[in-house]
């Protein structure tokens, strides 16, 4: 732990490849990418009930959002940093992180499956309402920082009773951090709920078929226009 500490530190130290603007970046990229899937799907929505190789487009946008995020989330680590694989894991944020990408690629898959017609019943009424309502709370858990932003808490907790300037600016960020992150979870939760009750026929034909897009709609507007740390 000391060992991926310390080269955390010096890397941060190194390289400008870390901070609010690294970690905006990504979120205001992985927003379009999350856009992209919501118009894919809404038009997709807009068609039913004829079905068209145009389904396969949005499962596609969630798989180039995968991967960005493989190469972005963790630049520290492998990989595309000298931090090796194994060792990665000791940090709990890198962990979430590649959970996250893992749910991504699930939701992918899911609709992948759905777009061929390969999905049982109970699959295609419940497999993606529950990967995203999982996915929404996890979010509510995620340790933003990771190590290095713990660490930094922890000295400026210890160094005095009275929080320094530069400690009170960063439990301003992460207090923002954390509400955007709730905004997030309430369009997934918006976005599982309108896909169960399509899946499950309360929600009928093409009303059902567009609900759930605008969610993600508005989550892809809120992450590419609005977010900030």
């Amino acid at each position: 732990m000391q060992r991926l500490q310390q080269i955390i530190t010096d890397e941060t130290h190194a390289s400008p490849e870390s901070g609010p603007h690294w970690s905006e970046f990504n979120h205001k990229v992985s927003g379009v990418f999350v856009l992209l899937w919501g118009l894919s799907a809404l038009i997709v929505g807009l068609l039913w009930p004829r079905r068209t190789w145009f389904s396969y487009v949005p499962p596609l946008a969630l798989v180039g959002l995968a991967e960005f995020l493989f190469f972005r989330n963790d630049p520290k680590t492998w990989p595309a940093g000298p931090i090796g694989f194994w060792i990665s894991f000791q940090d709990p944020a890198v962990v979430q992180h590649r959970i996250f990408v893992l749910l991504i690629l699930g939701i992918a898959l899911i609709e992948l499956l759905r777009a061929a017609d390969r999905l049982s019943p109970l699959m295609r009424q419940f497999a993606l309402p529950a990967v995203v309502a999982f996915a929404s709370v996890f979010l509510l858990f995620h340790q933003h920082g990771g190590l290095v932003m713990q660490k930094a808490m922890q000295q400026m907790s210890d160094a005095a009773m009275t929080p320094s300037p530069e400690a009170k600016s960063m439990m301003a960020s992460m207090n923002l951090i954390k509400s955007e992150h709730l905004g997030f979870a309430l369009f997934g939760f918006g976005l599982g709920a309108a896909k169960l009750l399509a899946d499950i026929g309360l929600l009928k034909g093409r009303l059902g078929a567009t609900l759930w897009p605008l969610f993600a709609i508005g989550l892809g507007i809120y992450m590419a226009g609005f977010y900030t740390e």
